[in-house]
């Protein structure tokens, strides 16, 4: 494993962390996850712009965004299902950008928005 990376403050890039069968195997996990919650597309909160990235919620509360603004739910947004873990998943495809990066620990809450450069 290469050296840890600093980022910006409070985020740390571990190049190698996972070897090419861990990533696999967590590709595959992933997998399953989103067979019972897939990615869908949030929307800007007032305009209901839809985020150029899709994503995905599984865990007793779910963060979504649509017109009624940010929140977190129960349920899954597109389903109705409940959330089967604790998780977000963000799936930047081709096309999505990455406007900032948000920060929210128990240290450093409120999150502490960063520009990306």
């Amino acid at each position: 494993m290469k050296a840890a990376l600093g980022i910006v403050p409070g985020l740390v890039l571990y190049p190698g962390y996972l070897d090419r069968a861990a990533q696999r195997a967590l590709v595959e996990e992933l997998r399953a996850v989103l067979a019972i919650a897939p990615l869908f597309q949030p929307r800007m909160p007032g305009s209901g712009k839809p985020f150029s990235v899709s994503m995905s919620n599984c865990g007793p509360l779910g963060w979504v965004s649509d017109e009624g603004g940010y929140r977190y739910q129960p349920t899954h947004p597109t389903t109705g299902a409940p959330p089967p873990e604790a998780c977000l998943i963000n799936y930047y495809g081709a096309g999505a950008r990455l406007g900032c990066i948000r920060i929210a620990t128990k240290r450093s809450f409120p999150r502490r928005s960063f520009r990306c450069p």
